[in-house]
C-alpha cells in the first residue's frame, strides 16, 4: 500500500473503525499534535474535454491537520469541515510512516477502498437509471 493511498481512503473507511485505532495508536504511543484542525479552500481543477486543458470550476472547504507520532509526521485533508475526521486520518497517516499499526491501517484503507467503489457503483447505477435515449427518424 502507497502512502499516498492514505488519505483518500481513511477518509471513506468506517468511521467508528477509524476512530477506534486512531485511539489506540494514541494510548500506545507519543502524539503530538503539530496544527491544529483548520478550514481551508482550494481551486477545484476541472478537466476540460474540448481543449485538453483545465480549468478551475470553484473553491471547495477542506479541513487540514498535521500531528507526529513518535518521530513521524502524518498530514490530512479532508472535505468539508470534519476536524475529527482530519486529525484521525492523520494520526494513522503519521502511524503508517512509523511502521505502528500498519496492518491495522492497510485493512482499514481496504475497507475504505471497498466502501468507496460501492458508493461509486450506486452512484452511477443511479445515474444510468436516468438516461434517456433519443431516436432521430
Amino acid at each position: 500500500m502507497e502512502r499516498e493511498h492514505l488519505n483518500f481512503y481513511l477518509q471513506q473507511a468506517d468511521p467508528k473503525s477509524l476512530s477506534d485505532l486512531c485511539n489506540k495508536v494514541e494510548e500506545n504511543a507519543m502524539v503530538t499534535l503539530l496544527q491544529e484542525p483548520t478550514l481551508q479552500t482550494l481551486l477545484l481543477p476541472v478537466a476540460d474535454p474540448v481543449s485538453k486543458g483545465s480549468f478551475y470550476a470553484g473553491e471547495i472547504l477542506v479541513t487540514s491537520a498535521i500531528v507526529q507520532v513518535e518521530e513521524s509526521k502524518g498530514w490530512a485533508m479532508v472535505m468539508d469541515e470534519d476536524p475529527e475526521l482530519a486529525r484521525s486520518v492523520a494520526v494513522l497517516d503519521a502511524a503508517y510512516a512509523a511502521d505502528m499499526e500498519r496492518k491495522a491501517i492497510i485493512a482499514l484503507v481496504e475497507n475504505g477502498k471497498i466502501r468507496h467503489e460501492r458508493k461509486t457503483q450506486e452512484l452511477a447505477s443511479q445515474v444510468e437509471a436516468t438516461r434517456v435515449s433519443f431516436d432521430l427518424l
